[in-house]
């Protein structure tokens, strides 16, 4: 299977790493029975046991075989020796990330609060009128006491598909559904991206590679089972069944209208997950072209079913206001924000601080929507190149998640997966490799995020690079 000595090393390498990272769920991770580090935060690595130490290293251990052996493997297919078929290089994914499928969660709690979310649909309550606590869910004591009063900000599928898992019995049980879901979905943009991948120009091995077996996917999808998971591999399937249809075929018409259904209904669902998939909408439609109405009448009529079959209603959207209260400086424009307001505390202006940081993310979103506009321009000037309109998408969608007021790791999944499939350029690939492994890295094991213990200096670090970014990229005069 891998004749090649070099390759077997970073697949042995991959696995081992795998194991270190179940190891670490295991001592170190987001347990069920609560944080087995609850004293780091203010007490520093003095303040937790030896076992949280140990499971720490084996996270940084872990992550950084996993992104060694990943890299590696990338390197051999760019030179044209990926390890067989890529039907093979996914097998390759499999073994490294079969560990972290018999063990608890690593880097984020948000799955306790998905099964709750669930938990209070399932017991007739409405969980976008009220937070987990206050339904009374009996797996409260393994939600982050952040959320234990938030209503949900995800949409009536993620309720839906959450609380259909939580019927298999107890907190094990809906965790057991959740990573089954997250399996699915992970089997889904398998199969969605090699179309999608081949209509754009990309090999479909680099595409897997790219989208599957970062360290990113495993600590964030596999392994935290984040429903953004899910928006990715809808997104893609959405984007591959609004492909133009070759008219030589004998039943090409009806393939393609019955694509566009297909897009319609995916993307409402999508939407219906998390309503950032939104952005994915004009692009699908711009690829439909003429068949972009069937694929408008299913997505709603789908949309209006699952919302309203389901007794949720447009709750959601009352709920979504409270999902920016965060200040953190992974979201550049709040990280903007934050710098400022370091720097007004200084000069005896503490008064002004929330409103930089509300300033600062202001501008984000005057950003986003000059990156929305352009993507949208672009794909339209262009929409007869599959590529060009599907890696605007992905840029949009990768905007979306970093210009927002809020932005944790696993956002960066769905725009990730997109332009795996669809950017060609080499650097600008390696810049969002580069990237997935940054996000991956933004969280210790137990969930608790590193911009919560470096924020003054990883504000100031995000807008010193932002400032440089800037600069080296205004337009040089020309003698």
């Amino acid at each position: 299977m891998l004749p090649h000595p070099t390759s077997r090393a970073t697949v042995a390498l991959g696995c081992v790493s795998g194991v270190l990272l179940a190891a670490s769920a295991y001592l170190a991770g987001a347990l069920p029975a609560g944080d087995p580090g609850p004293g780091l935060r203010l007490g520093g690595f003095g303040a937790v046991s030896g076992s949280f130490l140990l499971g720490l290293a084996c996270w940084l251990a872990g992550l950084a075989g996993w992104t060694v052996a990943w890299w590696r493997l990338g390197r051999a297919g760019a030179a044209g020796r990926w390890p067989g078929s890529s039907w093979r290089l996914l097998a390759v994914g499999a073994a490294w990330a079969a560990p972290l499928l018999v063990a608890p969660p690593l880097g984020s709690r948000d799955a306790y609060a998905y099964a709750c979310q669930g938990w209070l649909w399932r017991a007739g309550l409405d969980p976008y009128a009220m937070g987990v606590a206050d339904g009374g869910c009996p797996w409260t004591a393994a939600v982050p006491e952040l959320w234990w009063h938030t209503p949900t900000p995800y949409g009536p599928v993620a309720v839906l598909l959450t609380g259909l898992v939580t019927a298999l019995g107890g907190l094990l049980g809906a965790l057991a559904g959740l990573r089954l879901l997250t399996l699915t979905a992970v089997t889904l943009l398998a199969l969605a991206l090699p179309p999608l991948a081949r209509a754009c120009g990309v090999p479909v091995s680099a595409a897997y590679w790219l989208a599957l077996l970062t360290p990113l996917t495993a600590a964030h999808a596999l392994s935290a089972l984040h429903n953004d998971a899910l928006v990715a591999a809808l997104s893609v399937t959405a984007l591959a069944l609004a492909l133009p249809h070759r008219p030589r075929d004998r039943d090409g018409g009806a393939a393609a209208w019955w694509g566009a259904v297909g897009a319609g209904v995916v993307v409402a669902c999508a939407v219906g997950v998390k309503v950032t998939a939104v952005v994915v909408v004009p692009f699908v439609v711009i690829l439909l072209g003429r068949r972009w109405w069937g694929a408008a009448v299913a997505g709603i009529a789908a949309f209006a079913a699952v919302s309203f079959g389901s007794g949720l209603g447009l709750g959601w959207v009352a709920a979504l206001r409270g999902t920016g209260e965060l200040v953190q400086w992974s979201s550049p424009p709040t990280a903007v924000g934050m710098a400022v307001g370091y720097v007004f505390r200084l000069v005896g202006r503490g008064e002004w601080v929330d409103a930089a940081v509300a300033e600062g993310r202001a501008l984000g979103l005057v950003a986003l929507a000059a990156v929305g506009v352009w993507g949208l321009v672009h794909a339209w000037r262009r929409r007869g190149d599959v590529g060009a309109v599907v890696r605007a998408c992905g840029w949009v969608m990768a905007a979306t998640a970093l210009l927002g007021p809020v932005f944790y790791p696993w956002y960066a999944l769905a725009p990730l997966a997109v332009l795996a499939a669809a950017e060609t350029d080499p650097r600008r690939r390696r810049w969002v490799a580069v990237a997935a492994v940054a996000c991956a890295v933004l969280t210790l094991p137990n969930g608790l995020g590193v911009p919560v213990l470096t924020k003054a200096v990883g504000a100031f670090a995000v807008t010193a690079a932002l400032i440089v970014v800037a600069v080296r990229s205004r337009p040089r005069a020309t003698a």
